[in-house]
């Protein structure tokens, strides 16, 4: 047995046994320090796997026999800390998931009423008392809400909802596997996704629906990298009727001046909404409440919002122009590679990888940017930029999914406590706890950033 299987193993078992730890406790809101020691010390052995995986790539072309043998290892044991983790208590979305299922099953649209109205209340089960902000219907996109339908269809359980979304977390981690290699990456890098306790954490234990936007995600970049546009178009399209933020990616994988892959986009979404067309204005009433009126662990947002005095519209609208500024600057820059790309007389193999690569690091940028921007940032939000880090292990982005552990003890009695707000209790957001969240990353991004350009002037 080589150093790097034996590496693998060892820290996938010191994962393993931390995940069990976890598990054992079943409910992560109810020992919230507890949680945070296993959640540190499981991100500190994955960061050591990681960096020790990327600074050996060499000795893993070297050897085929070994290399294979420490990949299956990375999958098994991704699939083994699953596995311990499906069994704990869930979100509190996942109530939400059940309910809206439910509803379309009852041939009733989630975008039509709140689960709090009078029209619902025979559909009531055991499930309702743990819906979150019931007083407002659904806020996801329809595709989404067909996912819940199929699980619910499925079984009226949580382990059916969680299983289901499980699923596409799985099918990511060998998506990612070929992507790899399309690449011309090393595949053991999947590890920076497959064993993230994040991911671990948002998927497996919480049963979060993040995991199909990111697989459609995956799914549209690597279609994308092996020349597909057309099923490149409609995978972007669901991912958007999955997640509505995945929209700002479109621009950069479809070609330009070709009307026709529009077409097919706009279809795709007409397609998907079709179906929930009575309920009108609600498609959309509840993704402008929640833009407009809430902010949770924001850092660059909290910033805007002070120099704007506190007024929540000001900040909204300043960031707008600021991420939009970013969306076009990225765009143009697309717009004209892409020209000096069809110029191009190198051989047609390089300048698609070129283009992939192009196209990959200004999808990982848009979606850093509004990460930075968003003015709320739950932990499973951080998932989407996971995938991005098998191809660039970005220390800063790698720091955060660790440091963001501060986000629980936001919502804790240790620290905050339970205000009204917006008719319903939540936590009372504590700021200071965002310092030792976000100044890691924000000092790594600068750090990374100056290096990057000091590098750029002296190679010119």
């Amino acid at each position: 047995m080589n150093s790097k299987l034996r590496t693998i193993i060892i820290t996938g078992f010191i994962i393993e046994i931390l995940c069990i730890a976890i598990a054992y406790n079943v409910d992560i809101k109810k020992n919230i320090p507890y949680f945070a020691i296993l959640y540190i010390s499981s991100f500190i052995t994955y960061i050591f796997a990681v960096f020790y995986i990327s600074k050996n790539e060499e000795i893993i072309e070297q050897n085929n026999n070994s290399s294979t043998k420490a990949l299956w290892a990375i999958i098994i044991f991704s699939l083994i800390f699953r596995l311990t983790l499906l069994p704990m208590t869930p979100s509190d979305d996942i109530y939400r998931y059940l309910w809206e299922g439910k509803l379309q099953l009852n041939g009733i649209s989630p975008y039509s009423y709140p689960p709090e109205s009078s029209h619902l209340e025979h559909l009531r089960d055991g499930f309702f008392s743990g819906i979150n902000h019931k007083h407002l219907p659904t806020i996801y996109p329809p595709l989404t809400l067909m996912v819940f339908t199929i699980a619910d269809y499925i079984s009226h359980t949580i382990i059916s909802m969680k299983s289901v979304f499980l699923i596409f977390d799985v099918l990511s981690i060998f998506l990612l596997l070929r992507f790899l290699k399309v690449m011309g990456k090393d595949p053991h890098n999947v590890l920076t996704y497959a064993w993230s306790p994040l991911i671990l954490i948002s998927f497996a234990a919480r049963g979060h629906c993040d995991s199909l936007q990111i697989f459609l995600v995956i799914l549209a970049l690597y279609l994308f990298a092996v020349r597909k546009t057309l099923r490149t178009v409609v995978s972007i399209g669901l991912a958007a009727m999955s997640k509505f933020i995945f929209i700002i990616i479109v621009p950069f994988l479809i070609p330009s001046k070709k009307l026709k892959y529009v077409a097919v986009l706009l279809a795709v979404i007409a397609a998907l909404y079709l179906p929930y067309m009575s309920a009108g204005t609600g498609l959309f009433s509840t993704l402008l409440h929640f833009g407009t009126q809430y902010h949770f662990n924001d850092s660059a947002h909290f910033l805007i919002f002070c120099l704007c005095i506190g007024s929540p519209l000001a900040s909204k609208i300043v960031t707008a122009l600021i991420f939009g500024a970013v969306l076009l600057l990225l765009y143009k820059r697309h717009f004209n590679f892409s020209l000096e790309n069809g110029k191009n007389a190198e051989p047609k193999k390089r300048g698609n990888i070129e283009l992939n690569n192009f196209v990959l690091n200004y999808a990982f940028i848009a979606i850093g940017a509004f990460l930075i921007l968003a003015p709320t940032l739950h932990p499973w939000y951080l998932t989407w930029i996971i995938p991005f880090l098998c191809f660039n292990n970005n220390r800063a982005w790698l720091v955060l999914t660790g440091t963001v552990i501060c986000y629980y003890f936001m919502n804790h009695e240790l620290f905050s406590q339970m205000i009204w707000y917006n008719n319903e209790w939540v936590w009372k957001e504590v700021h200071w706890l965002k310092l030792p969240e976000y100044l890691p990353f924000y000092a790594l991004l600068i750090y990374g950033w100056l290096v990057k350009r000091s590098c750029k002037y002296s190679i010119s």
